[in-house]
């Protein structure tokens, strides 16, 4: 017997919580005691988790997509890597362009994701709900990053174009700004009993502790946690879900192998670019092409997840 999907996500998200905050009384210790931790050892204990659980849950874009849709597997595969391929070349032509983009489609998605399930009909007011907390969350982790973010930039000239982007006077008020715009969204929504009120008090709870996590721990740890537990692991149990109610799969072992071939993939190429970078036949540094290609396959990924949620209703 299958959950509605409202009370699935509200279980899933329970737990996801119980883990982050565990996750939290773990690392913090070990963080504090450090004094702080530099970004390339960030980045050797924050990718393994990115690769072997952000990566999968777009794993399977292409059996989302394509149901009720004229497109063969072919062209949906080709058209996706139309669209990366695209990206990478606004990344390498026009990189601020490119960076607003990925901010701008990574908070939309990030709210979706939060609220879709919430919301029997997507309005205005709930598109504008997820933009504005996306928005939140990324201008909350910059701004409350910013000296060590700007520490990044200043050891790979490569970030430095990003520089006027990341003043703490504007990601102080852009913070305050979204954040106010979301509650009071929040709440009308409550009010018009779109959210019942359990509902408003979890979120508020859970956006807290994601604030938490930003102010405490370093700026790649404390995003991975968040993107990792908290955005993830719920779109993989979303996916494992919906595919389980349509009688696609059985188990999770079922599910990891429709999983493996494209994360699979995505491993052989990034392992490829990074072989390229070691052989100075790259000119940019694994940290800058890290995020052309999180951002190359965030871009056709959020398309793919809107479709998903049209379908994956409470």
């Amino acid at each position: 017997m299958h959950l509605n999907a409202r009370a699935f996500v509200s279980f899933t998200m329970s737990k996801a919580i119980f883990i982050f905050i565990a996750s939290l009384l773990v690392l913090l210790p070990m963080v504090l005691s450090e004094g702080g931790i530099d970004a390339s050892t960030q980045m050797t204990l924050c990718l393994p988790f990115i690769l072997f659980i952000g990566i999968p849950h777009g794993a399977i874009d292409n059996l989302l997509y394509l149901r009720e849709k004229k497109l063969n597997n072919t062209q949906f595969i080709s058209i996706y890597l139309i669209v990366v391929f695209s990206n990478v070349l606004l990344w390498m032509f026009f990189p601020i362009c490119a960076y607003l983009v990925f901010l701008i489609i990574s908070a939309y998605h990030f709210g979706q994701s939060q609220f879709a399930h919430y919301f029997k009909e997507t309005g205005l007011l709930q598109r504008l709900l997820a933009i504005s907390w996306g928005v939140s969350l990324l201008s909350a982790l910059i701004y409350f990053n910013i000296e060590e973010i700007q520490k990044i930039m200043l050891a790979d000239e490569h970030f430095l174009v990003f520089d006027l982007l990341h003043q703490t006077q504007h990601m102080h008020y852009l913070f305050l700004a979204s954040s106010t715009i979301t509650l009071a969204i929040m709440v009308l929504l409550t009010i018009k009993k779109a959210i019942k009120k359990e509902m408003f008090l979890l979120e508020t709870v859970v956006f807290f502790l994601i604030l938490l996590s930003f102010e405490v721990m370093p700026f790649l740890i404390g995003f991975t946690l968040y993107f990792v537990i908290l955005h993830s692991l719920k779109v993989l149990n979303e996916e494992y879900h919906f595919l389980s109610a349509k009688k696609e799969v059985g188990s999770w072992k079922g599910f990891i192998s429709l999983l493996a071939p494209l994360t699979l993939f995505s491993f052989l190429g990034i392992a490829l670019i990074f072989l390229l970078i070691y052989l100075e036949l790259i000119a940019y540094s694994y940290g800058y092409c890290l995020l052309i290609i999180i951002s190359s396959i965030t871009l056709p990924h959020v398309f793919v997840m809107n479709r998903f949620y049209q379908l994956f209703k409470p």
